[in-house]
């Protein structure tokens, strides 16, 4: 069900700014807006006035209200701040990626050391305990680093670069392009 506009929120007034306007007591306006009064005639007729021209208007323009330059302006502003969050996020993003790379490709690394050593049969009679340590740190760096992350951080950058990209599209689209008309 359909809640009904009532004459207030078509005006975009107040009871009270509505009864001033009209200059008849609130109490006049409420009965008038439950059906249990009618309105003074000089009243009726102003109110009559004002909804033709509200209607009139209505259905001329779009019912968005026109922005002032300073509200545009602080929009504007406000997109902009968002873009350069953006790269910022995008920056921190980069460089966490090149951090899990660099390590997966260090543990890559000690991995295949490890392996050399535990081919060589002296090394690893010489010092087991050292090639454990290195093995377990590895292990530890490895599932610290984990494809999963990697992953996590590449889609995070993807998101990232697609939210930048509508964030400038919506800056042309709105603002930029409008100024230049």
């Amino acid at each position: 069900m359909k809640k009904e506009v009532t004459t207030c929120e078509l005006l975009g007034l107040s009871q009270l700014e509505i009864s001033l306007l009209l200059k008849i007591n609130r109490s006049q306006w409420s009965m008038y807006e439950s059906g249990k009064r009618n309105l003074p005639l000089q009243a009726m007729q102003q109110l009559n006035a004002m909804l033709q021209y509200v209607v009139n208007e209505n259905n001329k323009q779009s019912k968005k209200p026109l922005l002032s330059t300073q509200q545009q302006d602080k929009k504007k502003a406000i997109l902009k701040a968002l873009i350069q969050e953006n790269e910022y996020q995008q920056q921190l993003t980069a460089r966490k990626i090149e951090k899990i790379k660099k390590s997966r490709a260090f543990v890559a690394a000690r991995f295949q050391l490890l392996d050399f050593l535990n081919n060589q049969t002296h090394l690893k009679e010489e010092n087991p305990d050292l090639l454990k340590s290195m093995e377990a740190k590895a292990r530890n760096k490895a599932g610290k680093y984990d494809e999963s992350l990697l992953m996590t951080y590449e889609i995070k950058q993807t998101l990232l670069q697609e939210e930048e990209k509508r964030l400038k599209s919506y800056l042309d689209e709105r603002y930029l392009n409008n100024s230049s008309s």
